[in-house]
């Protein structure tokens, strides 16, 4: 329905989230405005047993997804959130309670794979050497994730007055703007790590704003980022966690890793899981058998 996609847009409009985030709502909600509309029935009128069915028929499988299969648990309970945010936003939150859902079987509460501090340096060897004529902005990319463990979203959103360098401190501030939720953030890096992301600039002479361009002068894609590294079998999320990890590691506290990743403390936890390395050194020190 026309009016049902309209009232998304707005929906959508207003939402203080990131732009990946928001086209992920939109596209869910866009499923349930499907069925609605062989039913037609308005988004603006919902009631609790159109919601139950909606969701029963993405766990029976008649209402299927693009690939013309069933939808996983945890693409329904997704779906679900959408629709709750949606009726919250509505003011129509009794139609989506006490529904009647499959929760996923299993959540990972684990940290996504990271990456050896050794293997990032062979990777940025190997940036570094590529013959490719953008091979100076992609060792910046490669050094610039690793180092602040900004998202790819907020790295293609970067602006050189995101760029502060104090020579009292001889830092240079990288300032991250609110994208996912409201977690904007100041992330501060030694003078000596920023050289190679610092060459890169100075070497620029074209006028766009914008820190890292493509070779047209134009703001750079997440996609074009995702398949820059993909060459090198990485991807931006396992240089985020490499980022994370290694601060959870080295002993600095959550909170510490929280206000740097934009993360919860809940979230940030993920990250102090020790590895079977540091799991045997601590028996071993705590066990010295003669």
């Amino acid at each position: 329905m026309e009016s049902n996609k309209m009232l998304i847009e707005e929906f959508i409009f207003q939402l203080r989230k990131a732009e990946n985030t928001k086209k992920a709502y939109q596209r869910d909600l866009e499923v349930f405005n499907q069925y609605l509309s062989k039913v037609n029935i308005s988004m603006d009128d919902l009631t609790q047993q159109t919601v139950q069915l909606f969701i029963s028929s993405l766990e029976n499988g008649s209402v299927k997804n693009t690939k013309g299969t069933r939808y996983s648990p945890s693409s329904i309970n997704r779906i679900f959130a959408a629709i709750c945010m949606y009726c919250d936003y509505s003011n129509q939150r009794k139609c989506v309670k006490e529904i009647d859902i499959n929760k996923p079987s299993h959540i990972s509460k684990q940290a996504p794979k990271s990456i050896e501090i050794e293997d990032i340096e062979k990777i940025r060897l190997m940036v570094a050497n590529s013959k490719k004529a953008s091979s100076q902005r992609d060792l910046a990319i490669v050094d610039m994730l690793m180092l602040t463990g900004i998202r790819v979203g907020e790295l293609v959103n970067l602006i050189k007055d995101d760029i502060e360098y104090s020579k009292r401190d001889k830092l240079y501030y990288i300032h991250i703007n609110a994208s996912k939720g409201d977690r904007a953030r100041v992330i501060p890096i030694n003078k000596d790590k920023f050289k190679y992301i610092s060459r890169y600039i100075d070497s620029r002479n074209d006028e766009s704003e914008y820190v890292f361009i493509s070779n047209r002068q134009s703001q750079l894609t997440t996609r074009s980022i995702q398949l820059m590294l993909k060459e090198f079998d990485i991807t931006p999320h396992m240089l985020r966690h490499s980022f994370a990890t290694r601060l959870a590691r080295t002993g600095n506290d959550l909170s510490m890793v929280a206000d740097l990743c934009g993360h919860s403390i809940t979230v940030a936890q993920r990250y102090t899981t020790p590895t079977d390395k540091q799991k045997a050194e601590a028996i071993a020190k705590a066990f010295t058998l003669d």
